[in-house]
């Protein structure tokens, strides 16, 4: 359960007791006594994340509450004291006297994190971690913050999402028109802050022996399965492939809205009048889910008693809560814990299923007592999509008559930001490879991409967005660079998965289970090959995908006429 009250830690402590285990860990005179400090030296280094996230989920669940804020700051300045004692773990474990053994029972992925971690933290960058923390602080806290002038009212961000998808067209035209007020008001904050993050990074890079931010990116993303290289063989597929994809669902979706030319705020909008709706009451979506996971399997069933039993749900909006959706875990069980923001609209079934993806990954990874294996940065984001693609049999739950257009909705919405995350990925790659480029070389290189990967992309005459200002609400690239691209190589395993399920659910869950019993112990390439899933870095691996889910589009559409 999440303890509201004041979150204490001795830092000071930690590191004197961290420091002991690790001489024992050392000089241990057998594998068991070694695996003994093993374990501890990680409850340890649990104790610290399991407090920080505590720490993060107070202050996100109300920005304005003044101690929080504190609490918050104060545990994220102990951040590159604590690098220090992972790197000196990540040292000893390198040359631990039973190292054969620990890799047989651990995995070798443990080690080779420790290997491509090496080289990611000195204390030479201590006061350059600090400045981005605070710079990160700085970009959340304009949210957490926003009042937006709408119909008279003063709305948060959150709360104006819903009148962005509004059935009137002048209505999501005044409420884009708002937003992007909101983003032009705070345009220099928004240039300052990704500007000091960039040289900022760049100087820990280079602090580090780095000639670009790139290589250390990719290690503090825990990559050890894909390089800048794979990244690219997929983008270019994007490129050739998914973007005539992409304009060609712009095309149906403007003809299905019934509009002359899609604009900038229709984008969102996919179905017209006949979009479905959710069924029932807001409040009867809990029961719903509760139904789908007892049905999806035990282990669901389990984990959804315990979430719900504990109170380890938060998705009602408020006022100075932030936007956005995420999962966690808290305390020594390392009990998965649920934040999003619900409105009433069909999205939320795809939030909820998503976030409580990564929930239920955490919850049966934690048996490894592993940091890196129960949130695997380089696959976390497989087991949130492969939720919502494995919950496609209990949607009736929720929509009732309106299933299919909900499911044809659910399939081409996440291929619409297909290009969008491969023009974010090269984006982040120009800015750590040209760190001193003006703030304006950077806007016109963002725009240039659009025009690239998002062709019909039609901003109105807005001249702010067409000044290439639309990344200011792409947080991943001031929060964590090189993310976001894991989004659009989770989807493509996804609909791999939900292909398998189409026929064979069992074993389409089967292997998701396996995935996630998993968790991070496997790097990203071996995890899906061991779910019989084809990795996106192959040559020509997107081509047939795509040609299975046009078969499936068209064969949709007949139906929904």
């Amino acid at each position: 359960m999440f303890d509201q009250k004041s979150v204490q830690f001795d830092m000071d402590q930690l590191e004197e007791d961290f420091g002991c285990l690790l001489e024992d860990f050392a000089h241990a005179s057998t594998f068991p006594e070694q695996e003994k400090w093993f374990k501890e030296l990680n409850d340890l280094r649990f104790l610290f994340e399991t407090k920080q996230n505590e720490a993060r989920l107070k202050h996100y669940k109300d920005m304005k509450d003044v101690h929080a804020q504190k609490e918050f700051a104060e545990i994220n300045r102990y951040d590159s004291r604590y690098m220090k004692l992972v790197g000196d773990y990540y040292e000893a474990l390198l040359t631990a006297t039973f190292r054969n053994e620990l890799e047989d029972h651990w995995g070798q992925q443990l080690f080779r994190l420790a290997a491509l971690k090496q080289n990611t933290y000195a204390p030479v960058i201590d006061d350059d971690l600090r400045k981005e923390n605070e710079l990160v602080m700085e970009y959340h806290a304009i949210f957490g913050n926003a009042s937006i002038e709408f119909q008279n009212e003063e709305l948060s961000l959150s709360a104006l999402t819903p009148h962005l998808t509004s059935p009137d067209r002048n209505i999501r035209k005044m409420a884009h028109q708002a937003k992007y007020q909101f983003f032009a008001d705070h345009e220099d904050q928004f240039d300052r802050i990704l500007d000091e993050l960039v040289h900022t990074r760049h100087a820990m890079a280079i602090k580090l022996g780095y000639s670009s931010f790139t290589e250390l990116g990719y290690r503090r993303m825990n990559r050890t399965s894909h390089t800048p290289e794979d990244l690219k063989i997929y983008r270019d597929q994007v490129k050739t492939l998914g973007v005539p994809f992409v304009c060609d669902l712009r095309k149906s979706q403007q003809r299905r809205i019934g509009v002359e030319s899609l604009k900038h705020y229709d984008e969102n909008y996919l179905f017209g009048d006949d979009a479905p709706s959710l069924k029932g009451p807001s409040g009867e979506i809990l029961q719903h889910m509760q139904k789908l996971f007892a049905e999806l399997s035990p282990e669901t069933k389990s984990f959804f008693e315990e979430m719900t039993a504990n109170d380890q749900l938060d998705f009602t909006p408020r006022p100075h809560k932030v936007g956005g959706n995420f999962a966690t875990y808290l305390g020594p069980e390392k009990s998965p814990y649920i934040f999003v923001n619900l409105y009433g609209i069909p999205d939320d079934i795809r939030v909820f299923t998503h976030e409580m993806g990564h929930a239920f990954q955490f919850h049966m990874s934690r048996h490894w007592n592993i940091p890196e294996y129960i949130i695997p940065y380089d696959s976390a984001e497989v087991f949130s999509f492969g939720m919502e693609r494995l919950a496609w049999p209990w949607l009736e739950y929720f929509f009732g008559a309106e299933t299919d257009r909900y499911k044809y909705i659910h399939l081409i919405s996440a291929f619409l930001y297909m290009p969008v995350a491969s023009a974010v990925d090269e984006f982040e790659h120009y800015l750590y490879e040209k760190p001193t480029a003006a703030i304006n070389e950077r806007k016109s290189k963002w725009r240039e991409l659009e025009q690239a990967y998002l062709p019909f992309r039609d901003y109105d005459d807005n001249v702010f967005l067409e000044a290439g200002t639309s990344f200011y609400e792409i947080g991943h690239l001031f929060t964590t660079p090189f993310y976001f691209m894991d989004y659009d190589l989770a989807h493509f395993c996804s609909v791999q998965l939900w292909r398998k399920q189409l026929n064979f659910h069992e074993e389409a869950w089967k292997s998701y289970l396996e995935m996630c019993l998993n968790g991070g112990k496997l790097p990203f390439n071996e995890l899906i090959r061991g779910a019989d899933i084809q990795s996106p870095f192959e040559e020509n691996s997107l081509e047939p995908l795509l040609e299975d889910v046009k078969e499936w589009i068209i064969d949709a559409e007949k139906q929904l006429k």
